[in-house]
């Protein structure tokens, strides 16, 4: 091995991330919060930064798209409500029962999870005394099922509170749940002497039921979307509208104008210039921003026009290279561009990744992964519920309709969609 000293001269190019440049990459990947945000942080550095709040009539603040649907979104907000806990306390008044009663089922109610479900260890639960008891009276609190043990129990809770349950319903889940579950519904109707119809009756039954029926009184309130950009159709075409209204407006502070020009401390007037740089560089990586979303939000509607025209069905395969190399740019610039950032369209508001899919086959006009899974949504939905689609005739419909897929990618994909077997799926009417 030559092992020598010496001094040598090389010449190499590489990138150096200065601090602007990676607040410039951070300012494109910001979601419109995100950058709200940002900006708010900024103005409480800089004081010739002023923002001007998003206005509260803001287009689409209020009215969001769901399926082609407007839906109000106050009327979705949900109204506050007592929590689990303060719910079960306040029967109690209802009851008569002693301190020492209150005391051990208040206790137990701190052993409720989320659902409303207590641990089926016995050993997890406090020491009480005749402990059975106290949970019998919990099980008789509303919501119908809290406090069960399993699945199981919660659902047999409900059964027997409800006069109107179909007849069989409480013996087919107290004795055959697994069998239940499982459909092994022909080994039923033999051990109780029922038909299909009882079982298919029951199975309906259960699904009005709450298997988790605390998770109303802990659930978070819902967290909406803003989108960052909308496409809508005028006329034979499309537009792309970006949502420029939902980021805060910045204003230079022209007060402290006359401050730098007079300012005699030195160490004042750096620091003011500097911010004023500052200032002038947001300005100029806000425009960029919107730049390149709007470049991007106009070559997806070009690379995937069937979605924007006639929904989900319609997605082609697309990769962010395509889409760099059309509008000029790096991979990695759509990448950031399109990180958490939704775009409204007339079926629905998407995440703009979503975009992006795979393809099925090498033929250029191969169809999508997920036009493939929306095409099996829709033959689920249109099949004969007492003789289902198997999987491989799924495969033969969608060849039909040109997308050659296997049966083992039907199946993949029909997992993925939460889409149970034909089997799982048959009514017995």
């Amino acid at each position: 091995m030559n092992l020598n000293t010496g001094l040598w001269q090389r010449q190499s190019l590489k990138l150096n991330m200065t601090q602007q440049l990676t607040q410039a990459i951070e300012l494109l990947q910001y979601s419109s919060q995100e950058l709200n945000a940002y900006l708010e942080n900024k103005a409480l550095e800089n004081p010739l930064l002023q923002l001007e709040p998003v206005p509260n009539g803001e287009r689409y603040n209020r009215m969001r798209e769901t399926n082609g649907m407007s839906i109000d979104w106050i009327e979705e907000v949900a109204a506050q409500q007592p929590s689990l806990w303060e719910h079960l306390l306040s029967q109690l008044d209802l009851k008569t029962l002693t301190e020492k009663d209150r005391r051990y089922l208040s206790l137990l109610f701190d052993s409720l999870d989320g659902n409303g479900y207590l641990p089926n260890d016995t050993d997890s639960l406090p020491p009480i005394p005749n402990l059975v008891n106290y949970i019998e009276l919990l099980q008789s609190l509303e919501p119908a099922g809290i406090g069960a043990r399993s699945l199981k129990e919660c659902l047999l809770l409900q059964i027997i509170r409800d006069v109107q349950a179909p007849e069989h319903a409480r013996s087919i889940i107290e004795h055959h749940f697994v069998d239940f579950c499982e459909k092994m519904w022909k080994r039923i109707t033999k051990e109780l002497g029922i038909t299909l119809a009882d079982v298919q009756s029951t199975a309906d039954y259960l699904r009005t039921l709450n298997p988790r029926p605390g998770a109303r009184f802990t659930s978070e309130p819902p967290q909406y979307i803003r989108p960052e950009m909308f496409v809508t159709q005028k006329g034979d075409g499309l537009e792309v509208e970006l949502l420029d209204g939902s980021v805060m407006k910045i204003q230079y502070n022209r007060g402290y104008d006359e401050r730098i020009s007079s300012f005699q401390d030195m160490e004042g007037l750096k620091f003011l210039q500097d911010k004023k740089q500052e200032f002038q560089w947001i300005v100029k990586m806000l425009d960029q921003r919107k730049t390149t979303l709007m470049k991007v939000g106009k070559c997806l509607v070009e690379k995937q026009e069937g979605f924007f025209r006639h929904g989900p069905k319609e997605l082609k395969p697309l990769t962010l290279k395509e889409v760099a190399d059309t509008i000029g740019v790096h991979e990695s610039t759509i990448s950031r561009a399109v990180r958490g950032k939704y775009i409204g369209t007339p079926y629905g508001t998407y995440e703009m990744k979503a975009l992006f899919v795979s393809g099925i086959g090498k033929e250029e006009d191969s169809a999508s992964s997920e036009g493939i899974k929306a095409e099996i949504t829709v033959l689920m939905q249109q099949e004969d519920k007492k003789k289902p689609l198997s999987d491989q005739a799924i495969s033969a419909r969608l060849a039909e309709k040109g997308m050659k897929v296997s049966r083992r990618t039907v199946a993949k994909y029909r997992d993925q969609l939460n889409i149970p077997s034909s089997t799982r799926r048959k009514r017995y009417d």
